[in-house]
């Protein structure tokens, strides 16, 4: 316990002094808080208004609290959202969850741009594993002596196994089973 020194003291009863005597005290059954208390039947809580929440109603139970790092990058995504980014473009470059974003624009009343349109696709090369290539086709035709495998000519070829197995049903190659290891 604190020990008040007389000047103290003398300045915490001159204090009293000057506010009246009916309200020095907190009547039974009010708070000493200025806050009014509601019961919100939907959430089962006592939820209260308050000017230093933004005079919005906020429960009185205790939540987490958020470390001074998570508050700044939910300021940095707000600021991300206001910019015109999409979720997917902060998810990349904040490294957060989808589901974090979506809470910060929630809470913060923003609203999120839509993603923006994709540059169009690259024209693709032709198919390799459907028997087009020619070159992979020689290199298997070269690979193929009836005693290696489908796996040894896929590595040798440089291709899929894919590759080797749709050739050998087309072209009618002699390329054995896999070796089956028998258990002793």
């Amino acid at each position: 316990m604190d020990i008040l020194t007389e000047l103290e003291r003398r300045l915490i009863d001159e204090a009293l002094e000057r506010i009246p005597e009916e309200q020095r005290r907190v009547p039974p059954g009010v708070s000493g808080l200025d806050r009014d208390y509601i019961w919100d039947p939907t959430t089962q809580t006592l939820i209260t208004r308050n000017e230093a929440f933004r005079g919005g109603l906020r429960s009185m139970k205790r939540g987490p609290v958020r470390s001074p790092a998570d508050r700044l990058k939910d300021r940095e995504i707000a600021q991300d959202i206001r910019d015109g980014l999409s979720i997917s473009e902060i998810a990349l470059l904040r490294h957060t969850a989808r589901e974090r974003i979506q809470r910060v624009a929630r809470e913060d009343g923003l609203e999120i741009s839509a993603p923006k349109p994709s540059p169009a696709p690259r024209p693709r090369r032709g198919k390799t594993v459907s028997g087009n290539d020619e070159a992979i086709t020689r290199k298997i035709l070269a690979l193929v002596d009836g005693e290696r495998g489908l796996s040894e000519i896929a590595r040798l070829a440089g291709c899929h196994k894919d590759a080797v197995r749709l050739r050998r049903d087309r072209l009618g190659l002699d390329i054995p089973a896999a070796k089956r290891k028998t258990a002793a």
